[in-house]
């Protein structure tokens, strides 16, 4: 039988075991799958040469130094993808209503929000809006329920929900274009460049001038984000601004409004195309598909407005969580690469993704073209950037981390009453209260993960308890 003291000295271990919180988990602030590094650094004085620091990983109890991952999809690691969000909120917010660096006049200059598809490859199983009485409209109702030369329904009666299985899977799987699937998505990234050098020329064509006299009075600006459709198609938003010839510190001198760059961004998206090789020789000409949605931006519009005029805020919120997802929701490994079909199969994909990823496998071995696309098969074919932006649009990842880093340096220095967004500002570059100090490393890659369960529970642990009192 147990004695009591030694009950209790279990609940004291098991209490202590909760509340220590390991210096793996600290560095990496809550990372669930932080890179593990192995090496040393000095820090050294620029202007005497006198060392002023050491650091080495075989001072940390494991011997491992531990930095966050960095990972954008929160399936991967909560904590990165919340801190991956936060940057991508404020370039898409900066743009819009000016901050860090990014005059304010800025929500001046016209701008809309559009959103381009892909073309249909076949008709699919669709989540519908309410219709009348607050009851969902049917899949795919049909009068006189045609069927397809496989002998397979055409139409659907069932009133499918956003989470349901069957939403964006083929009617009839032998009909599906699935080659033409891959082909339009490898190329995807291709369209929007020329998308955007045909709506440069239709400005210029509004106004009566080319584009060269164009450039020397406005400048398109734009960020593009993706998303996977539930048909494992992408499509793009993109918020497309025009500035001054100098970028968003100065207004644009020619009179067009966001009627006229929206009139221009549907001329573009009707008559822009690329022509993709097939595996039997032939030509296929890839467009856009016939859906295009475009909404004027402007801080009179309601937040929570779905049609018509849109606020930024809104913006900046719908496409920041977009940026946080990839191919998860296709039952795709979220680490790893997927070699073939039958690696996702294995995973647990749907039967559509791995179609996909079967058409995509077969292109490679036929075209010449299409043999990249095999670094891209858990991408379902898709070789483009979750997030594009052109140069003047905003500011950049790279400025946030920096002010992060900044910002952690400085924190024990700060006063009481701080202003934190004046510390975030500060350019490090131009501050003369910076120590001109010089870090010397020397660091190899050991692996990724912690090394124990402990450690992996209490990141997961801080993370949640940090969302909770954000929360409160």
């Amino acid at each position: 039988m147990t004695s009591t003291s030694t009950v209790h000295a279990l609940d004291v271990d098991q209490l202590a075991a909760r509340i220590s919180v390991s210096r793996a988990e600290q560095s990496t602030r809550g990372c669930s799958n932080p890179i593990r590094l192995q090496g040393s650094s000095v820090h050294v004085d620029a202007a005497t040469g006198e060392v002023v620091g050491t650091y080495s990983s075989d001072d940390e109890p494991d011997g491992h130094t531990y930095v966050r991952c960095g990972n954008r999809r929160e399936a991967v690691c909560p904590s990165c993808s919340r801190e991956y969000k936060g940057d991508a909120w404020h370039i898409l917010m900066c743009g819009l209503a000016g901050g860090l660096g990014v005059p304010e006049s800025v929500r001046t200059h016209p701008s809309v929000f559009v959103t381009l598809t892909a073309p249909s490859f076949g008709p699919v199983h669709r989540a519908t809006g309410k219709k009348g009485h607050g009851k969902k409209a049917p899949c795919r109702a049909r009068r006189d329920r045609p069927v397809c030369p496989h002998g397979r329904p055409l139409s659907c009666t069932r009133r499918h929900t956003d989470d349901d299985r069957f939403v964006g899977q083929p009617l009839c799987r032998d009909c599906y274009d699935y080659t033409a699937h891959v082909i339009w998505q490898w190329h995807a990234p291709e369209l929007w460049r020329r998308t955007t050098i045909a709506l440069r020329r239709q400005l210029a064509r509004a106004v009566g001038m080319t584009v060269k006299d164009f450039r020397d009075l406005a400048r398109l600006s734009y960020t593009k984000v993706t998303e996977f459709q539930a048909r494992g198609a992408v499509h793009f938003h993109a918020v497309i601004r025009l500035d001054g010839p100098a970028g968003p510190d100065t207004p644009p001198l020619l009179d067009l409004s966001a009627a006229d760059i929206t009139a221009a961004v549907r001329a573009a998206a009707d008559h822009v195309y690329a022509d993709a090789a097939t595996p039997d020789g032939g030509t296929l000409r890839l467009r856009w598909g016939a859906q295009l949605d475009t909404r004027t931006i402007t801080h009179g519009a309601g937040r929570d407005d779905s049609e018509g005029p849109a606020h930024p805020e809104m913006v900046g919120a719908y496409l920041s969580k977009y940026l946080t997802k990839s191919t998860e929701e296709f039952g795709l490994p979220t680490t790893g690469r997927v070699r073939s079909a039958s690696d996702a199969r294995h995973a647990g994909a749907t039967d559509h993704a791995c179609r996909i990823i079967a058409a995509a496998a077969r292109l490679v071995t036929v075209h010449e073209d299409y043999r990249p696309i095999a670094r891209r098969l858990a991408t379902l074919g898709y070789r483009g950037h979750p997030i594009t932006k052109s140069r003047a649009y905003s500011v950049t990842f790279g400025s946030r981390r920096a002010a992060r880093r900044t910002w952690r340096r400085r924190r024990a220095h700060l006063e009481p009453d701080a202003v934190v967004r004046d510390v975030l500002d500060l350019d490090p570059a131009t501050d003369d209260q910076v120590d001109a100090v010089i870090t010397l490393g020397s660091w190899t890659y050991a692996g990724r993960g912690y090394l124990t369960d402990f450690d992996a529970a209490n990141a997961v642990r801080t993370h949640t308890l940090t969302r909770i009192r954000r929360a409160q």
